[in-house]
């Protein structure tokens, strides 16, 4: 049996801990591992060779191997000129530029026809692909300019090609395309809304010289009584609540409001206050975080005393290991 004191004192740790509850409402979110199959060279490939392909349309750079079956002297191997045209035997200038290989091919085939020949067989191998360079930048595998071999080529293809993302990488990328007039486009695309939700129109089709962006992706800083107070990537839509969450919830001593800091410019700083017990019951709105945003959890000023002398109690008790 226990004495009179200690039974008493049993009687004030069981009135802390059933305090302990009022109020503890805010939910712990529990996340997925993170689906960015960007990070994910096997399944960026993939997506890529699902999506409708057109045939490659040949440019300057490009080399071609071009033979007139069954008729000797008529075999030409030649890199296509920046005028997009070469020579060939017979029939002079042919135009290979922004056309496909089996465009070429009947291009020839009726001049050899009219003139020449009655049933010519003409093939047209494209032996180097150099036409096709865009420049994939920032967080990549392999950062650079990239050969594209097949037509209609899009920003996963790009991506595919260049490595992946790196472990650094954003979920948004900045594309820079032209118009058919030659004006720059500067585009914002989000890769989780191609890569999870399927929205393939967020897919950019590029063009030769078109460039493709991969910015470092952010961090937020979880702050005060929190359990695992720390620096967490910024996820997409991630918003406060899911950053407290994701940092291990609140301490027992937290009040459940928060403050977050997010520095302007390098003068100003601006600071909001949250209230995510209120949030949770619906009675107030979510705030989306922003890259640099500091969420710090704050003190209760009933709950520290409250809790620095329960866990005087337990000190003293031995609670949970000595008591029966």
């Amino acid at each position: 049996m226990l004495s009179g004191r200690k039974c008493s004192l049993v009687m004030v740790f069981a009135a802390l801990a059933a305090a302990s509850g009022c109020g503890s409402s805010v939910r712990t979110f529990t996340f997925d591992e993170e689906v960015n199959a960007g990070r994910n060279l096997a399944a960026l490939q993939q997506l890529a060779e699902s999506l409708p392909n057109s045939e490659y349309r040949i440019g300057p750079g490009d080399v071609l191997e071009v033979k007139v079956f069954g008729v000797d002297g008529l075999e030409v191997s030649v890199r296509v000129p920046e005028s997009g045209t070469f020579t060939f035997p017979l029939i002079g200038e042919v135009t290979a530029w922004n056309h496909t290989a089996s465009e070429v091919e009947k291009a020839i085939a009726d001049a050899l026809r009219e003139q020449y020949i009655n049933d010519p067989h003409v093939t047209v191998f494209i032996e180097e692909f150099n036409s096709y360079r865009i420049s994939v930048v920032g967080e990549v595998k392999r950062p650079g300019t990239v050969v594209l071999k097949k037509g209609g080529v899009t920003l996963i293809d790009a991506l595919a090609e260049a490595g992946g993302l790196s472990e650094n990488a954003a979920t948004t990328v900045y594309v820079t395309t032209r118009d058919d007039t030659g004006k720059s486009i500067a585009r914002t695309v989000s890769l989780n809304r191609i890569l999870k939700e399927g929205a393939l129109d967020e897919n950019v089709p590029l063009r030769p010289g078109d460039s493709v962006y991969v910015p470092e992706g952010g961090y937020v800083f979880v702050t005060g009584y929190v359990n695992e107070p720390g620096a967490y990537r910024l996820r997409q839509d991630m918003t406060a609540l899911q950053a407290v969450s994701t940092a291990g919830d609140f301490l027992d001593t937290s009040s459940r409001r928060v403050r977050i800091i997010r520095k302007i410019d390098s003068a100003t700083t601006e600071v909001h206050h949250l209230d995510l017990a209120a949030v949770v019951e619906g009675k107030s709105p979510d705030t989306l975080l922003q890259k640099s945003d500091v969420i710090e959890a704050e003190a209760s000023l009933w709950r520290v005393p409250v809790y620095g002398t329960l866990n005087f109690i337990k000190s003293v008790l031995g609670v949970g290991t000595s008591i029966r």
